[in-house]
C-alpha cells in the first residue's frame, strides 16, 4: 500500500513538473529572448545617440566628414535617384503600407497578433520619432545644402530611416519562419533597403548620419519590441486559458 502511494504521489510529482514546464515554455518561449535582448540594445544605444545629439550643438565629429564627402561627389543622376526614394518610401508611404500589411495578415490570420504587431511596430517608430524630434530639436544641415527640400523641423531621428526600419524588420519577423533560408535572405535585402534609404537622406543633406544611425536604431528596437511585447501578451492570453 506504501508502495502504491509512493508510486501515485511520485507520478502525480511528474506530472505537475511536466504541466508546470509546459505552462513555463509558453510564457517564456526561447526563441523570444533574442528579440527582447536586441530590442532592449537597440534602445539603449538609441538613448546615447539621442543624448549626443541633444546635448552637443553642432554637428558630430562623424556627420561634418561624412557631409564633406557627399558635397564633394554629388551627381545628378544619383541625386535624383536618391530623391525619388526619399519621396515615395517617406513616413506616410510607410504609414499606408503598414496599414495595409495588418488588413491582409487579418484576413488570413484568425488571430490579431501579427496584424497588431504589423500596424503597432512601424507607427509607434514614426511617432515616438516625431516626440523625440521636438525634445532633441536638432538643426537640420542648412537650407542651401539640402537637395530635396528645404526642410526645416527638426532632424534627429531620421523618420524615414525610423519608419522604414520598423516596417521591413517588422515583416520579417511575422512572414519568415525562424531560422530559415527565406528569413536570412530577407534579412539581407531589409538591410539594403534601409541602408539605401539612410544613404539617401544622408546624400541628399537632408539629415546628418547621426541622424540617420538614431533612426536605424529606433526602428530596431522599436520593430523588435513591438513583435516582442505582441508575442508575450498573446502567449500569457493562451496560458490563461489552457485548462
Amino acid at each position: 500500500m506504501a508502495e502504491f502511494v509512493g508510486n501515485e504521489s511520485t507520478t502525480h510529482g511528474v506530472d505537475l513538473a511536466e504541466e508546470y514546464g509546459r505552462a513555463e515554455l509558453i510564457q517564456n518561449p526561447p526563441t523570444r529572448r533574442p528579440s527582447a535582448v536586441g530590442a532592449a540594445a537597440a534602445a539603449g544605444a538609441f538613448v546615447v545617440v539621442a543624448v549626443a545629439a541633444a546635448i552637443v550643438a553642432r554637428p558630430l565629429h562623424d556627420d561634418r566628414v561624412a557631409i564633406r564627402f557627399v558635397r564633394r561627389h554629388q551627381f545628378d543622376w544619383l541625386t535624383d535617384l536618391a530623391r525619388g526614394y526619399s519621396a515615395v518610401v517617406g513616413p506616410l508611404t510607410v504609414v499606408v503600407l503598414a496599414a495595409v500589411g495588418a488588413l491582409l495578415l487579418a484576413a488570413h490570420d484568425r488571430s490579431a497578433r501579427r496584424p497588431i504587431a504589423m500596424i503597432a511596430g512601424p507607427w509607434g517608430a514614426v511617432a515616438v520619432s516625431a516626440i523625440v524630434k521636438w525634445i532633441a530639436d536638432r538643426p537640420r544641415p542648412p537650407v542651401g545644402w539640402q537637395l530635396g527640400g528645404p526642410e526645416t523641423t527638426p532632424a534627429f531621428p531620421s523618420t524615414h530611416v525610423a519608419g522604414l526600419t520598423a516596417m521591413v524588420l517588422v515583416t520579417v519577423l511575422l512572414v519568415t519562419a525562424a531560422h530559415s533560408r527565406a528569413r536570412w535572405i530577407s534579412y539581407a535585402i531589409a538591410t539594403c533597403v534601409v541602408v539605401a534609404m539612410a544613404a539617401a537622406r544622408v546624400y541628399l543633406c537632408m539629415t546628418w548620419a547621426s541622424d540617420a544611425v538614431g533612426g536605424l536604431l529606433l526602428g530596431v528596437a522599436t520593430g523588435l519590441g513591438t513583435v516582442w511585447v505582441v508575442d508575450r501578451m498573446t502567449d500569457g492570453r493562451r496560458a490563461s486559458t489552457m485548462p
